[in-house]
């Protein structure tokens, strides 16, 4: 048979895998009939399983040559050869000419220091989980980020391609949205694991879920963590209350426009979900989700006062000055204006969203001191905006960088609640 496309590199996969003595091998090109829907959903529930329980995964990199790099191939930008790379415990990289790369002979190049260090930089995965991935939903928010750049031809199929590495099982409807697809896959995640993490990215907001971003890209622009206390502030934070620093309105900053603060009205109390005590974090419940509703436990922060700082109409992008009790005053920028959210709807949040392991990974707690609250909350972190709907429920507003938020000190922490928002 002409050895001419892709039966050639069909063919070429095949010679490799008997000279090293196997009598089966499995390729996606001819091994799954795309014409039965059954067959496909089938297979991409599968898919990160077969990989996982291979006996040699072979790496074709066809753009590559002998003396090219791994980093410069097109594989490394497709969203299905995420899990390809991730799920096999042994995988071998050709290049164009079907030669092992490099010329390493080693068994298995995950294996291979100089393989696993060029891996890392094209993919920003750390080593370790290139050599020893688990599937499941922690560290929820790395995954996506692994995912942000890789493109698929069809647009569902990026969140598709995601089910085995959160080891999660939808179905799949070819035919619906990007958004939706990639909606239904994080409800999944929040749902079974009550992760916060995957609610930090900026940009378009979802028609999904105001809480979920439109396109996985918004999780290439993330910042880095807040930094931690040392030992001698949080010392310091817990026995004589957080350090002091200077807060400047907008007039006594130099050059700063003329602006009119917005004064917002206290919410009713009928609208506010249940509260819990901070003091008694082991009774306060995980995020969940109620169809398309999420009930996001959250230490909030009522916003006071807005500013408009600036404007820049052909974006549009808006920065506004915000104060919220509790908090230090922080900038912010949004694509809508503030002014027409607060004109219909009149109550805006700042929120931390909770999670006990805001404590750390070891704390007890049913017996929590006020020394661990204020150690694990006074360093930066990033808000959620959330404006009052109707019914007792909220919506939140995308901004177009995180929202870095920073407690007013040690009573502010003590004092706070947990409350759970109603969010669409």
């Amino acid at each position: 048979m002409s050895a001419m496309g892709a039966l050639g590199k069909l063919q070429g996969f095949c010679a490799i895998a008997c000279r090293r003595g196997y009598s089966w091998a499995w390729s996606d090109t001819c091994c799954i009939d795309k014409h039965s829907s059954a067959e496909v959903q089938e297979t991409i529930g599968s898919m990160f399983a077969w990989y996982r329980q291979s006996a040699l995964t072979i790496v074709y990199l066809s753009d590559v040559p002998d003396t090219g790099s791994v980093g410069s191939s097109e594989w490394f930008r497709r969203g299905w050869t995420l899990q390809e790379l991730l799920a096999p415990r042994t995988v071998l990289f050709y290049t164009q000419n079907w030669s092992l790369y490099k010329n390493l002979t080693s068994a298995n190049h995950k294996k291979d220091a100089t393989v696993l260090a060029e891996l890392a930089r094209a993919t920003g995965i750390e080593p370790q989980f290139l050599y020893n991935f688990s599937p499941g939903k922690d560290n929820a928010r790395s995954r996506l980020q692994w995912a942000s750049s890789r493109l698929t031809t069809r647009p569902e199929d990026i969140a598709y391609s995601l089910f085995g590495i959160f080891n999660v099982h939808l179905p799949v409807l070819y035919g619906e949205s990007a958004e939706n697809a990639l909606g239904r896959l994080l409800t999944e995640i929040v749902s079974q694991s009550g992760d916060i993490s995957v609610l930090d990215w900026v940009g378009e907001p979802s028609p999904f879920h105001s809480c979920f971003p439109a396109h996985i890209t918004s999780y290439q622009r993330l910042s880095t963590p807040p930094p931690r206390l040392s030992a001698e502030e949080r010392s310091s934070a817990t026995s004589e209350g957080l350090p002091s620093f200077e807060v400047l309105s907008l007039r006594d900053l130099p050059g700063s426009p003329t602006v009119r603060s917005v004064q917002l009205r206290t919410p009713d109390s009928n609208v506010l979900g249940d509260v819990h005590d901070i003091h008694s974090p082991a009774r306060v419940p995980l995020a969940r989700f109620f169809g398309r509703l999420l009930a996001l436990p959250c230490i909030p922060y009522q916003v006071t006062a807005i500013q408009l700082k600036g404007a820049d109409l052909s974006t549009p992008n808006y920065t506004y000055n915000i104060q919220a009790s509790g908090l230090a005053p922080l900038d912010i920028a949004l694509s809508v204006k503030l002014e027409d959210v607060t004109r219909t709807q009149g109550v805006l949040y700042l929120v931390r969203p909770w999670h006990s392991k805001l404590l750390g990974p070891f704390a007890e707690l049913d017996a929590v001191t006020d020394r661990q609250l204020v150690s694990a909350l006074w360093a930066p972190f990033n808000a959620l905006l959330l404006s009052q709907l109707r019914y007792n429920e909220y919506k939140r507003i995308a901004s177009s960088t995180l929202i870095t938020a920073h407690s007013m000190g040690r009573a502010s922490i003590l004092n706070s609640e947990i409350r759970v928002f109603n969010i669409v």
